[in-house]
C-alpha cells in the first residue's frame, strides 16, 4: 500500500510515509464516518492536496484506488477526486471520478491526449454511503461499486496519466465545467496501492457495509420474536414500518414480534442530523404455524459448496421447524466413518472434521426424528463439491 487516509482525526498517511500528508491540515473537520472518523468537505475546506510521492503512482503501470464517500450536495457532476495538470489543460494528461448525484452516476475517467477511457457506472438506491475501487491492471481498467465489479474496458496501450498536478481529494481548483457543483459531504478509508489488486482483494476492500440490517431473513414460529442487529451506522434517526408487531419502531435495533402467519417485511429508514440522505434497509420475516406443518417429510439437498464464497457453505435440514423431535443427524463417508452428528435440527455441516476440509465426493446421511410420536428415518446422499 502507498498511501492510506483513514481521517481518524489527522492529516497523515496512515501506511507511514509521513511525506504523504495532505493539505491544509488546519481547521479540518472530522465526523462520523464507516470505520471510526470520516473528512468531511465543505465551505472553504472543500479539497485535500496530496503533497508526497503518493503522486508518482499516477502515471503508466498499475494501480488500484478505493475509498467512500457520501454526498450531501445532490446538485451537478461533483468532483471526488482527481489528478489534472496544474494548468487545468483538458488536453494533457489527466485522471478523476466524479459523481452525479441526480442519476446516481459515477465517471471514471483517464486520459492521455486523444487516448481516453471512460467507465460509467450506477450506485445503488437506498444507500447514503458508497464504496468506489478503480484498478488498473496493465491495458484493462475495472470498476466496483459496493464491491461489485460493474464494469471493466481495455484500451489500445497504457494510458499515462503523469502531470505536474496533485492528487486532489474533493473538488478541483480548476475553473468548472458544465453542470459542475461543489463536492459538499465526506469521504473515507481512501486506500492507494502500486499494483493491481484482484477480484477477490477488490472485494475485500468493501470491509464494512454501512447502514444496513445484519440479521438475516429467518423463520420462527407463531409467537416467536427476532432481535434485530444493525450494522455500523452515523444515523440516529430511525423510522421502521409497518409498525404493528415492532417494540418501539423508532429505536436503532428494535424487537419484532410479526402478530399472524405468513411473510411479513419490515423496512427501516435512517437519517442523520443533517437530513441530507436517508438510508433504507428491509428485512424478510416468515411466521410459521407449527399446527400447519407435515412433520412425515424431512427434506436436505443433494449438494452443497463449502469452497469460501459465501454460498451454499453448510449443509443441513432444510425445513427444521417441521420436525417435532430429533433424535439424531449423522453424516458419514462412504467407509461409514462418521463424520459429522447432532441433535440440534438447525444446526449445520460445514464440510470439516476435526477442522479440516474433507475431501469432495459423496458422503451418506441418517436422520432418526419423532413425528406424531412416532419414530421416522430418513436416509440419502449429499455431493460435497469444492
Amino acid at each position: 500500500m502507498v498511501a492510506h487516509y483513514n481521517f481518524e482525526n489527522t492529516n497523515a498517511d496512515a501506511a507511514g510515509n509521513t511525506a504523504n500528508a495532505f493539505q491544509p491540515a488546519d481547521n479540518r473537520t472530522y465526523v462520523c464516518g464507516v470505520v471510526g472518523r470520516a473528512l468531511e468537505f465543505a465551505g472553504a475546506n472543500r479539497n485535500a492536496v496530496v503533497m508526497g510521492p503518493a503522486n508518482d503512482e499516477f502515471d503508466t503501470q498499475d494501480f488500484t484506488l478505493s475509498f467512500y464517500f457520501k454526498t450531501s450536495n445532490q446538485n451537478g457532476i461533483q468532483y471526488l477526486v482527481h489528478k489534472l495538470t496544474s494548468n487545468c489543460s483538458t488536453d494533457g494528461n489527466q485522471f478523476y471520478i466524479r459523481f452525479r448525484p441526480f442519476t446516481r452516476t459515477l465517471n471514471v475517467f483517464l486520459g492521455e491526449g486523444a487516448k481516453t477511457l471512460n467507465l460509467i457506472g450506477e450506485v445503488p438506491e437506498g444507500k447514503c454511503w458508497h464504496h468506489v475501487a478503480v484498478i488498473r491492471e496493465g491495458v484493462k481498467v475495472k470498476l466496483y461499486i459496493n464491491g461489485v465489479k460493474v464494469q471493466e474496458l481495455n484500451t489500445q496501450g497504457r494510458i499515462n496519466l503523469s502531470n505536474d498536478g496533485k492528487f486532489i481529494m474533493g473538488n478541483s481548483p480548476c475553473p468548472p465545467v458544465a453542470n459542475q457543483a461543489p463536492f459538499e459531504g465526506y469521504l473515507d478509508e481512501v486506500r492507494l496501492y502500486n499494483r493491481s489488486l484482484n477480484d477477490n482483494e477488490a472485494k475485500q476492500l468493501y470491509v464494512v457495509e454501512p447502514d444496513n440490517i445484519v440479521t438475516r431473513d429467518t423463520s420462527i414460529f407463531v409467537g416467536g420474536a427476532v432481535k434485530i442487529k444493525m450494522g455500523p451506522t452515523c444515523n440516529f434517526i430511525f423510522n421502521w414500518s409497518p409498525t404493528i408487531g415492532v417494540v418501539a419502531p423508532f429505536e436503532r435495533e428494535p424487537i419484532i414480534q410479526p402478530l399472524d402467519p405468513g411473510i411479513h417485511f419490515y423496512t427501516v429508514n435512517m437519517t442523520d442530523d443533517s437530513g441530507d440522505c436517508t438510508a433504507t434497509d428491509s428485512i424478510r420475516i416468515t411466521v410459521i404455524d407449527p399446527n400447519t406443518l407435515d412433520c412425515g417429510q424431512v427434506l436436505l439437498p443433494k449438494a452443497f459448496t463449502p469452497n469460501g464464497d459465501g454460498l451454499n457453505e453448510t449443509f443441513g435440514i432444510s425445513n427444521p421447524f417441521v420436525i417435532q423431535e430429533l433424535l439424531s443427524f449423522e453424516i458419514f463417508d462412504r467407509w461409514g466413518s462418521r463424520m459429522f452428528g447432532t441433535s440440534d435440527p438447525f444446526f449445520r455441516w460445514d464440510g470439516t472434521f476435526q477442522g479440516k476440509e474433507v475431501n469432495a465426493g459423496v458422503m451418506l446421511y441418517k436422520v432418526r426424528y419423532r413425528c406424531q410420536g412416532e419414530e421416522k428415518i430418513a436416509t440419502g446422499s449429499v455431493m460435497v463439491m469444492r
